[in-house]
């Protein structure tokens, strides 16, 4: 492990003098272009604007194979579609031939404007509250999407087979499946007719494209962060959306000081989804339960693979050791089976096993830059920061969003150590720092709250 602490700290101040160099991208080039013009825009701008752009970022990351993992993702989900598609298209049909006689002549009497989500079921609580006053709609991916429309009587359109079109772009480098991709999103949309569209990310392709028919046909679209944001890397996404929903202050913050947004573009949401078992810290399992939260860096870059390996190796001697009983998590980009096959006697989670669950089984939770062990931390879990990789990342003791942040196995060792012969864990109980992400508000409450501001905000600027 000697080898990896000493190489991270080399690695890590290399890409810090690097990164200091890079400059935010500016988007003013595309509105001097003209959203409206898209249509005409050059085959260079306007695959720079839907992929071109993000893929840069990432390779600024030394995250080489993200083209790869894209070509991927878009290849295995056209290959699902086809191979569902005439089911699914007898089920979206049935199911929204149902909605348009219910919901839509409903709703259409009471004149209220719409909401479109872009794939948000995460955010259910969002969707849920603005279903109250608003018309909702949904985009779908996959199952869990339309199960969640289904069960909550939401109309509903699918893009999968949007998928072949960015697939023929990657492989073949096909502009003019770009330029298809964007003409059938703006036609889908304006059959829709939204006023608002929410999005979890503005910066992937057809998110980009959604975004593009947003600005052309004057439709307010709206980010909401989907993970934390780390002050060492320029930011990736809400650069084009109108307007960007952030957990917290803090990141509200980050945007400006990068000069990726104006502050008045930007709402401080606080945590999108509602928080449960965060009033007594820990279960207090005997023995204590230690979950590492895996990351997919590997994916990106095939060196950081050994770094996962052996630091998963390492923390399962030491809770052996100390008789704690350890769990692996890995990331759901991470491929399970040839690291079970790395990993022989590494207990893994159950892959059924949702975020929460793990949480309620769970009492220390350890990892490198995880959302998750935010979130752990916000439920009162132990939460320990190992950064071990030769990336760049914010500190998150000095956040006030973790217990413990340290760079080295051996410093991991003494707090575990520290923690197993406690007689409880309240002694470690963290003062979670809200102005980081807010986690007083309720979010359905919050986004409806936010809505109304960007009501009135457009009022005032159409007047």
């Amino acid at each position: 492990m000697y080898w990896l602490e000493s190489s991270s700290r080399a690695w890590i101040g290399r890409l810090n003098t690097r990164n200091k160099r890079q400059q935010t991208l500016d988007y003013s080039y595309y509105e001097n272009l003209g959203f409206g013009k898209s249509g005409h825009w050059s085959n260079n701008d306007l695959a720079r604007f839907l992929v071109l752009d993000y893929l840069e970022r990432m390779h600024a990351k030394d995250f080489y194979q993200t083209e790869n993992i894209l070509t991927a993702t878009f290849q295995a989900a056209s290959l699902k579609f086809e191979k569902h598609k005439k089911i699914l298209h007898i089920i979206d049909h049935a199911y929204n031939t149902i909605a348009f006689f219910t919901v839509n002549r409903r709703n259409k009497a009471k004149r209220r404007k719409k909401v479109l989500f872009v794939t948000c079921n995460k955010y259910s609580s969002m969707i849920l509250a603005a279903k109250k006053e608003y018309d909702v709609e949904m985009i779908v991916e996959g199952k869990k999407d339309r199960l969640f429309a289904i069960k909550h009587l939401i109309p509903y359109n699918s893009y999968s087979d949007l998928n072949r079109l960015m697939l023929a772009y990657l492989t073949k480098k096909e502009v003019s499946s770009l330029r298809e991709l964007a003409n059938k999103v703006e036609e889908r949309i304006k059959k829709v007719n939204p006023d608002y569209m929410v999005m979890l990310v503005d910066c992937l392709p057809i998110e980009r494209a959604v975004v593009l028919a947003g600005k052309k046909l004057g439709i307010t679209t709206i980010e909401i962060q989907h993970g934390v944001y780390h002050d060492s890397f320029p930011l990736e996404t809400g650069k084009v959306a109108d307007k960007v929903l952030v957990w917290g202050q803090y990141f509200k913050d980050l945007y400006v000081r990068q000069r990726a947004r104006e502050p008045e573009d930007m709402y401080v949401l606080g945590y999108p989804r509602p928080i449960e078992g965060s009033n007594a810290i820990g279960k207090n399992h005997n023995p204590y339960v230690v979950y590492y939260l895996g990351q997919d860096f590997e994916s990106y870059n095939e060196k950081f693979l050994n770094i996962k390996v052996e630091t998963i190796k390492e923390i399962h001697r030491i809770c052996n050791t100390l008789g704690m009983k350890f769990v692996f998590r890995p990331h759901p980009g991470d491929r399970r089976e040839s690291l079970e096959k790395i990993l022989p006697g590494i207990q893994f989670n159950d892959t059924t096993e949702n975020l929460e669950e793990a949480f309620a089984k769970g009492d220390i939770f350890i990892s490198f830059q995880s959302t998750a062990l935010i979130e752990a931390a916000m439920r009162r879990k132990i939460s320990l920061q190992l950064v071990n990789y030769p990336i760049t990342s914010d500190n998150f003791e000095q956040l006030g969003v973790c217990n413990k942040t340290m760079e080295t196995v051996g410093e991991l060792e003494k707090y575990l150590t520290a923690l197993v012969t406690a007689p409880d864990l309240d002694r470690f109980a963290l003062n979670f720092n809200n102005g980081y992400i807010e986690t007083r508000c309720n979010p359905g409450e919050r986004f409806l709250e936010i809505l109304k501001e960007i009501e009135r905000g457009n009022l005032i600027t159409s007047r």
